[in-house]
């Protein structure tokens, strides 16, 4: 029976796969259909974003298709067909950090003319594996997810659970431990480690010698502990570290009002004149309790917070880490349907960088200035300027 185009097209994305790289003409000799026949599968191919074609070779993707190649690629596989592309969001919460990621992915989903549910199961994470399994059960194509688990990651049963799922998925914001390989699951993240780093080093040029770290127990604290160390270790000052060491609840604001206390004692026994404080709403607080106290920032005192929700609401506005969570969102979706549309295709890790807004907390700028730090991009920069790390 002669062999469908669909076939032979499905055939040669999997010699490709398979290869890495290959020629025309050792495509059509092993496919046994003309070189203009193999040319011809190959030129469509290449115009969905499902291979690459130059200089007559045919390659794997090594990039992220665009919204517009996702969505020509969905048009051209449901042609003939009524049934509407999928997929499933699973998020601790829709507030603060979240809520820009899920509306980056919801732009995307509907960029690339899919359906996007998104299912928050307010940090349950027993809820959560309920949430994703019933969408898999409904028919989703693939999932995103955010797992609450311990900020020190997953204990092997939840790991089990998720590499279970029979979908392909995309851990936004979270990843699985350092090894795990065995598993065709992407992640993408912010790169918290570098804004942590990038915080210190602006406070350092300052002429600060003293850099505290203060943080609430969250799912980014191991990175942005990680950033400030490596900064402050690599510029030979420091390490005040007041962030949690043992496993508190998750929040623990109790804890956390203990180590700003701390931070206070520091301010008058060891000279400590600047903080990177995460979150921002926790240096909102901070800002108030040295106010109470006489403190003046940032001539007593400066501040860089992690996060940008709130950090311009204070008389003075402080200088903030801020990531573009927006364009994650986004990311998140052009992956799923990269995995979605080429189940077998290299696993990748994607990190998107923040940027460093200067405002009046830190004395680097007039206070309500914003402006961005170095060039690092924001919320608006194209996802072909961002870090990737491929695995």
């Amino acid at each position: 029976m002669r062999e469908t185009v669909e076939g032979r097209r499905e055939r040669i994305l999997r010699i490709v796969h398979d290869r890495g790289m290959v020629r025309v003409a050792e495509l059509a000799t092993e496919l046994g259909v003309s070189t203009v026949t193999a040319r011809r599968d190959v030129a469509a191919l290449n115009q969905l974003g499902e291979v690459r074609w130059l200089h007559g070779s045919v390659s794997w993707p090594t990039e992220l298709p665009s919204t517009q190649d996702t969505r020509s690629a969905r048009r051209s596989r449901q042609v003939g067909s009524r049934r509407e592309c999928v997929l499933g969001m699973v998020v601790p919460t829709v507030e603060h950090h979240f809520r820009p990621i899920v509306l980056g992915a919801q732009t995307a989903a509907t960029a690339a003319g899919v359906r996007l549910i998104v299912a928050v199961s307010e940090y349950f994470y027993s809820r959560e594996v309920v949430q994703a399994q019933a969408m898999v059960e409904a028919g989703v194509k693939g999932l995103l997810l955010s797992p609450s688990w311990d900020i020190n990651g997953p204990i092997e049963k939840e790991m089990e659970q998720i590499l279970a799922l029979d979908v392909p998925a995309v851990l936004v914001e979270r990843r699985l431990p350092a090894g795990v390989d065995e598993a065709r699951m992407d992640h993408v993240s912010i790169a918290h480690t570098e804004g942590a780093a990038l915080a210190v080093r602006h406070l350092a040029r300052l002429g600060h010698q003293r850099i505290a770290f203060l943080s609430r127990n969250t799912h980014t604290l191991p990175y942005i502990r990680s950033g400030y160390r490596a900064a402050t270790s690599a510029l030979g000052i420091a390490d005040d570290d007041l962030s949690p060491r043992e496993r508190h609840l998750f929040g623990d604001f109790e804890t956390f009002d203990q180590e700003a206390d701390r931070l206070l004692e520091l301010r008058k026994s060891k000279g400590v004149q600047a903080a990177l404080v995460h979150t921002d709403m926790d240096a909102v607080r901070l800002l108030q309790r040295l106010f109470l106290q006489g403190v003046r920032v940032p001539d007593d005192f400066a501040i860089v917070c992690y996060g940008d929700d709130y950090a311009r609401t204070t008389d003075v506005p402080l200088t903030a880490v801020a990531s573009p969570r927006r364009a994650l969102g986004e990311a998140a979706v052009q992956l799923l349907l990269r995995r979605v549309g080429h189940p077998h295709a290299r696993r990748w890790g994607l990190e998107l960088m923040p940027d460093l807004q200067l405002r009046g907390s830190c004395g680097g700028r007039t206070p309500g200035k914003d402006a961005h730090h170095h060039g690092f991009i924001g919320d608006d920069c194209p996802l072909a300027t961002q870090h990737l790390t491929n695995t």
